[in-house]
């Protein structure tokens, strides 16, 4: 499978919403596949979607269209669990199932009190477990977050199935360079911090003697989008601006430049400052948000920037479907 393109037709796909009802995710699914959409995720935000049962649903109720997640904790399940999971799915729907794997918050780990005291060692020892049991193996592990004593499951994966991780910082980067299929970047993740985050995972497969082309880039962006782009800016602004308040500065906004200011911003008044006193070039550099032109420029500066794939999302329904129906009927044509 070429790391390039994971499968897809094209490069756009839809990060199904996490407020969507299981019961109806495969009616939705068989929706985005008429209209085209590459591929689809299935969040598991805790405590929303359970995103294995969604992809299992969305599998089931379409033709050939690839279903991912984005992400699963490495750390909430254990792997021989959730590599028996992968596996059966995969068997069932062979060739269309992108696993996303990765920590998780940390406020919903501390939640269920899974929070590891080395988060990079504790991904390894997932993430690597997961893929020897899919190959078939028997695995023995005494770990620092994991143990293992020779399992094997009865069931593996009858192909390889492509693991993503989701990750941001440097350490977990390099990480997903040394075992990864693809890298899920989150949401913000502009074209500055695309191309540090290829450069870290570009470190990670040389640690271990990959090419560096071994790795698919894929990301879940924020996006509105509307025949008047200021409309759709507007819109987008207070969303945009929550989030931000909400996630804080991170990787992202160190690769951006911003997170000292925003760090102030939050600091003054959380999200109602942060929407009153954010340049409306954050919404350009870090969202999918205006005409379905400007998008189009968008996203083609993020696949410039060493981008495979972009999953858009948007939280509002009402937005989500005019988004998504100008995104198919526009931008996919102008990218294709």
């Amino acid at each position: 499978m070429a790391a390039s393109t994971m499968g897809y037709a094209h490069p756009i796909g839809v990060s199904l919403g996490d407020m969507v009802p299981p019961e109806q995710l495969g009616e939705r699914a068989r929706e985005l596949e008429g209209m085209g959409f590459s591929h689809l995720m299935i969040p598991e935000d805790y405590f929303y979607e359970p995103a294995l049962i969604g992809a299992t649903l969305a599998l089931a109720a379409t033709e050939s269209v690839p279903v991912g997640t984005s992400i699963v904790s490495g750390l909430v399940r254990h792997p021989a669990v959730l590599a028996m999971e992968i596996a059966g799915i995969s068997r069932a729907f062979p060739g269309r199932f992108r696993p996303g794997i990765g920590l998780g918050l940390p406020e919903w780990l501390r939640q269920m009190g899974r929070m590891p005291e080395r988060p990079v060692a504790a991904l390894r020892e997932s993430v690597s477990s997961i893929q020897r049991l899919l190959a078939g193996e028997t695995v023995s592990l005494e770990g620092k977050e994991f143990t293992l004593d020779r399992i094997a499951i009865t069931h593996p994966a009858l192909e390889q199935v492509p693991i993503s991780m989701g990750v941001s910082g440097p350490m977990l980067l390099r990480l997903a360079g040394e075992l990864a299929d693809g890298v899920l970047l989150a949401a913000s993740a502009g074209a500055d911090y695309i191309r540090f985050a290829r450069e870290r995972v570009a470190q990670g497969c040389a640690r271990v003697g990959r090419p560096a082309d071994a790795v698919a880039f894929s990301t879940v962006a924020m996006t509105c989008v509307d025949e008047d782009g200021d409309r759709a800016r507007a819109a987008l602004r207070p969303m945009f601006s929550g989030f931000l308040a909400e996630f804080g500065i991170n990787a992202m906004t160190d690769a951006y430049g911003i997170s000292e200011l925003l760090a102030g911003m939050i600091e003054r008044g959380g999200a109602e400052v942060v929407e009153a006193e954010m340049p409306d070039q954050w919404i350009s550099d870090l969202t999918l948000t205006g005409s379905p032109t400007e998008v189009t420029e968008r996203m083609r500066a993020w696949l410039d920037a060493g981008l495979d794939s972009i999953c858009i999302f948007q939280p509002d329904p009402e937005l989500e479907e005019r988004s998504i129906r100008l995104v198919a009927e526009q931008v996919i044509p102008a990218l294709r």
